[in-house]
């Protein structure tokens, strides 16, 4: 594995996968090895952050110490998003789905993120069709670190006041243009005052679950 792919959660993955195989933790030196580091410092700063979200956990200065605390494995599909107008919203509906979110994303290109930060939403209309996001399908969002910093272009789900829709995201003048990826559909320019990201698209797990 190239140094510069690894992740935290690919970390996991193999010390996960190397427990299971041998029945013991492997050494922080067995880690830099596997993943490509001359040093094993590199090594020590993605175990920290692992600690630190709650998914590993060691004995200091006892070798071979280290224990899996499974996170969550379960994510629920937490509601309805709109990809219809601003003005179609599905306050009553309930979703009793869920699924291992961390075990079908981990060999992914996605387990490069914060898998701890995505939450699922079920969509509803055909609004984003031309960004190849269909009405029932399943999308993937992360808490977004810095709204100021998202990008003009980038899908997100916007709330404006009791009214949610996701969309491509246009920022000028304070004025925030919620746009849709189908001609059949307007877009919705409102103060950005009045707009709270709830989340930033990152995928689509259709054919998934």
């Amino acid at each position: 594995m190239s140094k510069a792919r690894v992740s935290p959660e690919q970390l996991f993955t193999w010390i996960e996968s190397y427990i299971n195989h041998h029945q013991y933790a492997p050494s922080v030196r067995e880690m830099a090895k596997a993943l490509g580091y001359r040093s094993p410092s590199p090594v020590q700063r993605q175990l920290d952050i692992l600690r630190d979200r709650g998914w590993l956990t060691w004995i200091p200065k006892k070798a071979r110490s280290y224990q899996i605390l499974k996170p969550s494995q379960v994510t629920a599909i937490k509601g309805v998003i709109s990809a219809h107008s601003l003005m179609e919203v599905f306050p009553d509906e309930v979703i009793d789905e869920s699924f291992d979110l961390f075990q079908l994303l981990k060999h992914s290109k996605w387990s490069q993120h914060d898998i701890s930060q995505f939450f699922a939403l079920r969509v509803r209309g055909d609004s984003m069709i031309g960004a190849m996001i269909a009405d029932q399908d399943v999308v993937i969002l992360t808490l977004p670190d810095d709204t100021n910093r998202i990008k003009n272009g980038t899908i997100v789900a916007a709330r404006v006041e009791n009214k949610t829709t996701l969309k491509y995201y246009h920022i000028a003048d304070e004025v925030v243009t919620l746009k849709p990826a189908n001609p059949n559909y307007h877009p919705t320019s409102v103060a950005a005052t009045r707009v709270d990201i709830q989340g930033v698209y990152v995928g689509v797990l259709r054919g998934l679950i």
